[in-house]
């Protein structure tokens, strides 16, 4: 069998409400990322400075904590998971190997992923994706029962991993000798990373990246890998439970799962807010610690929330019309989250505009607006007039290519 006539999904196989969740999510994952796109804000988190402090800055990191952190990389990862599902029911249906085909796809992956993080942007999560995916084609003959069982396990690893690292951290910060600077190497950071980003050339940029951020990025993988995995398993458990394939005889079901993650959204959001602004007293040595496994659950259960939601208004067809502009963007999410890079280092780092620093996060929330807009504009063109995105072609070719 030749690659004429193994073609990647046509259109008319595509399920329109998956490409709408994943163009809602693309937004989400930029209004997320503009903060660090703007500001260094891995060195902020990590310091006691603080670069914008008005109200209304204030107010936009609420709105974007509250409404997007952690929700919408939840989201993108949990339609990769279904996306893999329905891969490997294509391909199984032609009598290929899934693994053989798809490692092809994790090695285009990893390649993209490794060239956005080294060169481009540290907060890349391709790479991520390649590994835990490479995991998850253990997973592609498991039974839903398996499945569960390993999702629940690594769910219980994350939220040990980031309690533990985050419980270890705040022991550093508070019994660590002064003279040492923990904090202090941190604070200086930010004014270096400011000073080079804003003004530096790309080899500039390029070396602080690789001597100051990677050194602290690539060590998270400890905690993101089985994270995303985790994801990825919900995703192909859903997948393999039939309910995306099959709406409209899921749609109790899935507001079920709207009702429950609604509720419990809610309830740990404002827990969230509590313990962050002090409202309730948890012992500093674990402050830390309940704030980022109260983050990463709330955010996963909000992202359930804004899945189920789109899902069921997708069933009703004046909805579905309204939320269909978001279709094309989800089609090439690839080229869409690259562009965002693409695009926002143009006009935030030296060799651009140098705006870097500059950007209030009212006015991040602002360009992000402008920015989808734009990327709307552009994929309802290009899809209009090809099957595939850009970048979506390429990965396709380099799947397919030499299967006999």
């Amino acid at each position: 069998m030749d690659a004429q006539r193994l073609q990647p999904i046509q259109q008319q196989e595509r399920i329109i409400t998956l490409d709408v969740i994943r163009g809602f999510a693309l937004l989400g994952i930029l209004l997320v990322n503009m903060q660090f796109f703007v500001s260094p804000k891995l060195f902020l988190m990590l310091s006691d400075v603080t670069l914008f402090d008005g109200p209304i800055s204030n107010a936009a990191e609420w709105f974007v904590t509250i409404f997007a952190s952690g929700k919408f990389f939840t989201t993108f990862s949990f339609l990769f998971g279904i996306g893999f599902f329905m891969f490997m029911e294509r391909v199984s249906a032609k009598g290929l190997s899934v693994g053989k085909v798809y490692l092809r796809r994790l090695v285009f992956l990893l390649l993209l992923g490794s060239v956005h993080v080294f060169l481009m942007w540290s907060g890349d999560i391709l790479l991520n994706y390649a590994i835990a995916g490479f995991l998850l084609v253990l997973f592609r003959k498991s039974t839903i029962t398996t499945i569960k069982k390993w999702a629940i396990g690594l769910f219980s690893l994350v939220v040990f991993l980031l309690g533990f690292f985050s419980f270890i951290n705040s022991l550093m910060e508070n019994f660590m000798d002064e003279d040492l600077g923990f904090t202090k190497d941190f604070a200086s950071l930010v004014d270096k990373s400011i000073a080079v980003f804003q003004n530096g050339s790309f080899s500039e940029i390029l070396a602080f990246r690789l001597a100051e951020e990677i050194p602290l990025v690539l060590p998270n993988f400890i905690v993101t890998v089985p994270m995303v995995l985790f994801i990825f398993l919900i995703g192909l458990y859903v997948g393999k439970k039939g309910v995306l394939l099959n709406i409209s005889g899921h749609v109790e079901w899935i507001r079920k799962v709207w009702k429950n993650s609604l509720i419990y959204g809610i309830v740990l959001t404002l827990l969230h807010i509590i313990i962050k602004t002090d409202l309730f007293i948890v012992p500093f040595y674990l402050h830390e610690a309940v704030i980022e496994v109260v983050s990463f659950v709330s955010g996963l259960i909000i992202s359930f929330f804004y899945i189920s939601s789109i899902t069921l208004l997708c069933q009703r067809p004046q909805w579905k019309n309204r939320l269909s502009f978001l279709a094309p963007v989800g089609q090439m999410a690839l080229t869409n989250y690259l562009l965002q890079t693409v695009i926002c280092i143009t006009l935030f780092y030296g060799y651009g505009f140098g705006l870097y620093g500059k950007i209030s996060p009212e006015l991040g929330i602002f360009i992000t607006i402008a920015i989808f807009t734009v990327q709307i504009f552009l994929s309802k063109f290009w899809m209009a007039r090809f099957k595939y995105g850009p970048l979506e072609r390429v990965w396709r070719g380099f799947t397919y290519k030499g299967v006999k």
